[in-house]
């Protein structure tokens, strides 16, 4: 590559970045064909290929470029109109492009690819007749199986020779607006990110050629402001940074133990632009998601003309940013579940008419920063995954017995889904079927410490979650010492942590089915001893401690914890990888340098987790335990509010998420609904001596009241408020059940010889918020209202 012309470099590095937005924005101009704004962006583009591609000396693709440029040119004039017609053939045409840059990368010259057909096709559309396309793989440039996806890098080339093909000499055509608007955002496809460097061609630090006209000062100005770095210069940078990061943490911990105020403000200031430095160099490997979007609407436009669906993409969040190197990991993850989504999940026109549905399938595209990770969301409203055929196909496949099938939920049946080999499609097709997908992309996100999960309701669609971690490099972690030795554990996976003396040890730990659980307010928490999971064998000079820590972790959606002698600290770690053969051990993700100088193991928290728990049974304890409680009701743990004329509410203690006191003046009203100011957030509330019907304490004998008790219940990222006049106690279990209920209510019961109501929580929620709930929300709170008793 030091050899190959730079020019010619750098003219396939901006024509494949070129040609990822053309695909965008053709399919955009489809959907707002008398859009002047993308039609100029349109037209700039090929301008400028083929301007370059004669100044090159490569005669097939001026051609090409040339005779599009014509078409574009009436396009943009309105001389013709924007159809699906005219978008197959310009379509068809970058494909043409892509293949001569393709041809020209690895041959260094434009080889033997055919471009008559496409000519002929485009002067068709120009002359006002029907085009005779040539024929296509039907599915888009995006295929993970077409081997344009990702051209090798080149190879050293000389700068190609002039040949004896000449293309025609081309008239002088009309200058492309000086200075266009900005692209709109559509629904089909949003406009992509700037320009960056990408996987498929390296960047060459060299200047871009020149312009072959005047047309491209928005080109100009925005090479002044931008330059192109090497690759490994950058991943060279990083290393850097994480050196320093480490030399830092050491630094630090030195420097904690001299009493030397110079060298405690030098300190300071080192960790400030320490800081600084690694945020900074950080950022110049984040890339925008919107990068990886914009291929989309080309796939879900052709395959959904290939198997006759009508789609609309609706993308939000392309701003999103994450580190470049997992950006590739979940390119194909995304793909496969994107192409899922249009081949099974949303349904044909007329199947959609007969069940009420618009004949227009929507498929959601969502990214977001939640807690520390990048959260995408493939959100589709088709038929949905029955869990009943899901079901029957596991215990056709002896992946489980029918009496187990009985006691599992919804979601966990769905769950089946990624195990390998699994697959439901009646017949195998060239987009999917054969029963190998779901289980590498599981494989494959979780090997970047990511997580995927599905929702589904039958009829009405299906929710893809991908959680992936920001970036892979420096990450914030927790410190642990077990039998003696230091482990690294990432906070992302970290919920909270729960310290345990002897005596409370003896009473909190239970033994279900002969696994270890923790009742962690009300919940039952399946636990893991790290001393047992890694095998370690502790030196006699290292006791027993008096105390444990019980790291809370959360895993694939289900909380585990994990029992750890104590903790040490929390700092930023620098990841390095490992050898073959501590990966191989599976417990591991990585080592690193601890502020102390020692090397520390990071553990996988995923991989250690599932090991484990399902070799020593604990899944099936934390089960069991739920089952037995549901069917008796025994240790029910329930908060008892009080409300005016004495009364007493019992509210379920897992639907809990925290106690509160809300001053008076920071309820307001929105409409006819309270809301109460939280913490940053508005959330909407409701008083429960209202909803239920009664006074309020609060409202007698004209006494002030500055605040309000209440409870927060929070799931999927919504919580509202419920309001009582009092907090009254904590208790388990109940003396006696009564089914006699009200409005509001699900029955009542005796409770330390007081009949106490027990409320519908469900409703009480609604009332505050009717559109709170998603379906599993709904479930979970209708399981907790049977724990009641009901």
């Amino acid at each position: 590559m030091d050899d190959m012309d730079e020019i010619v470099q750098e003219f396939l590095v901006e024509s494949y970045e070129n040609l990822d937005q053309l695909d965008s924005d053709l399919v955009a101009l489809e959907q707002q064909p008398g859009s002047r704004e993308l039609l100029a962006s349109v037209f700039r583009t090929i301008h400028t290929i083929k301007g370059t591609s004669g100044f090159l000396a490569f005669s097939k693709l001026e051609s090409v470029a040339h005779v599009g440029e014509n078409l574009l040119a009436r396009l943009r004039d309105g001389q013709l109109v924007m159809t699906p017609t005219t978008t197959d053939v310009l379509l068809r045409m970058v494909d043409t492009i892509r293949a001569l840059l393709s041809a020209i990368e690895e041959s260094h010259s434009e080889g033997p690819v055919e471009v008559a057909q496409v000519v002929a096709a485009i002067r068709a559309v120009l002359d006002g007749e029907e085009p005779v396309l040539p024929p296509s793989d039907g599915v888009g440039a995006e295929v993970p199986s077409a081997p344009a996806e990702a051209p090798a890098a080149p190879a050293p080339a000389p700068a190609p020779a002039p040949t004896a093909e000449v293309a025609p000499e081309p008239e002088p055509e009309p200058e492309p607006e000086p200075a266009p608007a900005p692209e709109p955002v559509v629904e089909a496809a949003p406009a992509p990110v700037a320009p960056a460097p990408v996987a498929a061609a390296p960047a060459a630090p060299a200047a871009p050629p020149a312009p072959a006209t005047g047309g491209q000062s928005e080109k100009a100005s925005a090479a002044d402001s931008t330059i192109r770095v090497d690759v490994e210069l950058l991943e060279s940078l990083v290393r850097q940074a994480g050196e320093l990061v480490l030399a830092r943490n050491q630094i630090l911990q030195r420097a904690g133990a001299l009493r030397d105020e110079d060298l405690t403000r030098a300190c300071h200031r080192l960790n400030l632009v320490a800081s600084e430095m690694q945020e900074t160099v950080m950022r110049t490997r984040m890339q925008a998601i919107d990068h990886l979007w914009s291929k989309l609407p080309r796939v879900v436009r052709d395959l959904g003309n290939m198997l006759g669906r009508k789609i609309k993409l609706e993308m939000e969040g392309g701003e999103t940013e994450l580190d470049r190197t997992l950006l590739e990991a979940v390119k194909d993850p995304l793909t496969h579940i994107v192409r899922n989504a249009v081949d099974h999940g949303i349904e044909p026109p007329e199947v959609r008419r007969a069940a009420g549905k618009n004949e227009v399938g929507t498929l959601k595209l969502r990214a977001a920063h939640e807690g520390g990770q990048v959260v995408v969301e493939i959100r589709d409203d088709g038929k949905g995954i029955d869990p009943v055929i899901i079901g029957a196909k596991a215990v056709e496949k002896g992946l489980v017995s029918p009496v187990k099938l009985e006691t599992l939920t919804p979601n966990d049946i769905l769950q089946f889904l990624f195990l390998p080999g699994f697959s439901t499609a009646a017949k195998v097709t060239n987009v999917s079927g054969r029963g190998v997908g779901m289980d590498v992309v599981k494989t494959n996100i979780e090997r970047i410490g990511g997580s995927v999960d599905v929702e589904s309701v039958n009829g009405q669609g299906t929710v893809w979650r991908l959680r992936i971690p920001l970036t892979l490099a420096i990450v914030p972690a927790l410190t642990v010492e077990c039998a003696g030795q230091r482990y690294a554990m990432p906070q992302v996976n970290l919920l909270e942590l729960v310290s345990l003396d002897t005596e409370r040890m003896s009473k909190a730990i239970e033994d279900v089915g002969g696994a270890k659980v923790y009742r962690l307010r009300g919940a039952l928490l399946p636990l893991i001893r790290l001393e047992e999971a890694l095998e370690l064998q502790r030196p006699a000079d290292v006791e027993l401690p008096t105390n444990l820590v019980i790291a809370v972790l959360e895993c694939d959606g289900r909380r585990f914890g994990l029992l750890v002698d104590r903790v040490l600290d929390t700092e930023e770690i620098v990841v390095k990888p490992l050898s073959g053969a501590l990966k191989a051990i599976g417990a591991f993700a990585g080592a690193t340098i601890l502020g102390d100088g020692r090397v520390s193991l990071i553990l996988d928290v995923q991989s250690l987790a599932r090991r484990t728990m399902r070799s020593d049974g604990i899944e099936h304890a934390a089960d069991a335990a739920a089952t037995q409680q549901t069917v008796t009701g025994d240790g029910q743990r329930l908060l008892v509010v009080g409300l005016g004329e004495n009364r007493r509410v019992a509210i379920p203690l897992d639907v809990v998420t925290r106690l509160e006191e809300f001053r008076t003046d920071s309820i307001e009203r929105v409409g006819r609904r309270e809301v109460v100011r939280y913490r940053g957030e508005i959330l909407p509330l409701v008083r429960l001596s209202h909803h239920l019907g009664g006074g309020s304490r609060g409202s007698y004998g004209g006494q002030e009241v500055t605040s309000v008790p209440g409870v927060v219940y929070s799931a999927r990222g919504r919580s509202v408020a419920i309001v009582v006049d009092e907090i009254v106690d904590i208790v388990s279990g109940q003396d006696a059940h009564s089914d006699i209920d009200d409005a509001g209510l699900v029955g009542s019961a005796v409770i330390r010889d007081r009949v106490t109501e027990l409320l519908d929580v469900r409703s009480a929620i609604l009332a505050a918020d009717p559109n709170f709930f998603t379906e599993q929300a709904q479930n979970e709170l209708a399981e907790a209202s049977k724990r009641l008793g009901v």
